[in-house]
């Protein structure tokens, strides 16, 4: 059966759920409405999880039938064609909460959709439609697919994922700004506070020359859509803002959510210069996640190792680095990895890397992988290939990708795509290992040299010194 064929077969067995949300800015509330084509022996409507279920009320069937609390949802037997299920969601509580599920920045609220968009059973692999009524005045950032406006109503599509990705949707008055890229991308730029124009124009540069960089990678964006929103650190708390007075930078941190479609989020100290933010590497990392699917605990070595190399590597193609800059980091990174201790495999030490925090060997490890690929399929092919090239063929067949890939699934696939053994060769081989990777001997294949304090120097009589130049050539 082709896949579009059973892509055809599954959507017939369920349907398409409709959402309708007006949002009441005064009570933090909710009002949603999701209203189901067909008919159905039972529908069982789930919560996020049972925590969530208090913060929805006044559940009721259009056809005043009864429905049945469960440990995490609601079930409704004897479902009718068009009826719809109406109830109302605390969004302000669930932004209280300060964790995954939601946050507050000042008057602006982000929480997760799965806490009060209550997910039908019956729907496919075709995601769900969902208009919202914002107020005058309000926005919304979320990382669905805008359909269109009229007025104050905003139509979307929302993708199917996996229930237990989180996901990230803001509501509060602020501004969304496009950042329009070649082949039809585009960045959704949501700034959650109150943000002076010098600032914003400072923070949009910001974000367009990370944009920039990622989409110079093989000539395109990874996905075509992506929601980016920025925090100010002093919207967090008296803490966040204490330890911006010790700790002066642009960029504190940002993380990315695949639920739902693709956002990520970005705390910054707005009043730092804006040679501060180019030169950070945050929004690089984050942006270079698209290129790759989600691979589990078991695959965020490669993960985040291809976010660590890109965010040195596109910093040098740039010019925000110098190519010497670029391999003095990378270096530095390695060094540093390199000094840590464990006995477990690159495997293990990723899947546990929450608990144990070895954040340093796992990121840095997987960055020396991908560094490992690149060269190898360069100096393989003459320089025909590259792992650009791998990442482009993986975009047309695969991309966006609303499901887990093993990590041994993903790099079987790279490997077909180009015609070659080196990413599951190379996967055995750093998976398993027990010691950080060799990193010093694929520098000097490269003819990077590492002198007296660690200072980074070129040999230009090595054969791999096209290689190295290619890696951080402009683009």
């Amino acid at each position: 059966m082709s896949a579009v064929v059973a892509r055809i077969a599954q959507a017939a067995a369920g349907e398409t759920p409709q959402y309708s949300v007006t949002y009441d800015p005064q009570s933090a509330h909710a009002d949603v409405r999701l209203c189901l084509s067909g008919a159905h022996p039972q529908m069982v409507f789930a919560a996020d999880s049972p925590g969530a279920m208090r913060f929805l009320g006044g559940l009721q069937r259009s056809s005043a039938r009864r429905i049945e609390p469960l440990r995490a949802g609601w079930r409704a037997r004897g479902w009718q064609a068009g009826e719809c299920l109406a109830y109302s969601a605390d969004i302000g509580a669930i932004a209280m909460l300060h964790s995954d599920a939601g946050s507050r920045y000042g008057e602006v609220l982000v929480t997760d959709p799965q806490y009060w968009l209550l997910r039908a059973d019956t729907q496919t692999q075709l995601g769900a439609n969902l208009r919202i009524e914002l107020p005058e005045g309000w926005a919304i950032a979320a990382p669905w697919h805008e359909l269109g406006r009229a007025g104050r109503s905003i139509q979307f599509q929302i993708p199917d994922t996996p229930p237990d990705w989180s996901a990230r949707v803001a509501l509060g008055q602020f501004e969304e700004q496009r950042i329009e890229l070649p082949q039809g991308s585009s960045v959704r730029v949501a700034i959650l506070f109150d943000a002076d124009a010098k600032q914003r124009a400072k923070l949009m540069t910001w974000i367009q020359g990370a944009a920039s960089a990622v989409f110079k990678t093989y000539g395109r964006m990874p996905i075509d859509d992506v929601s980016v929103s920025i925090v100010s650190i002093g919207s967090t708390s008296y803490a966040g803002r204490f330890f911006a007075l010790l700790h002066p930078t642009a960029v504190f941190g940002g993380d990315s959510a695949r639920g739902q479609g693709n956002s990520i989020q970005l705390l910054v100290d707005p009043r730092r210069p804006l040679a501060e933010f180019v030169s950070d590497w945050t929004a690089i990392h984050e942006l270079s996640h698209l290129m790759h699917p989600y691979l589990g605990d078991r695959g965020s070595w490669l993960a985040e190792g291809l976010a660590t190399y890109y965010q040195n590597v596109l910093r040098a193609r740039t010019g925000i680095f110098t190519p010497a800059q670029a391999w003095q980091h990378l270096g530095d990174g390695f060094a540093d990895a390199a000094a840590t201790k464990s006995d477990d495999t690159l495997e293990q030490a990723a899947n546990s890397m929450e608990q144990t925090h070895a954040f340093q060997r796992v990121y840095w490890s997987g960055a020396a992988y991908w560094l490992s690929v690149d060269s190898d399929l360069r100096r393989s092919s003459g320089g025909d290939l590259n792992l650009e090239t791998a990442l482009s063929r993986f975009h047309d067949c695969c991309l966006p990708a609303y499901h887990e890939w093993k990590p041994e699934n993903f790099v079987a696939k790279l490997d077909e795509l180009m015609g070659v053994r080196t990413f599951s060769t190379h996967y055995r081989e750093f998976a398993q290992a027990t010691r950080f990777p060799d990193w010093q001997k694929i520098f000097a294949d490269l003819g990077v040299v590492r002198s007296g304090g660690d200072k980074t120097t070129f040999d230009e009589n090595v054969p791999g010194v096209a290689i190295r130049n290619a890696i951080t050539a402009a683009r």
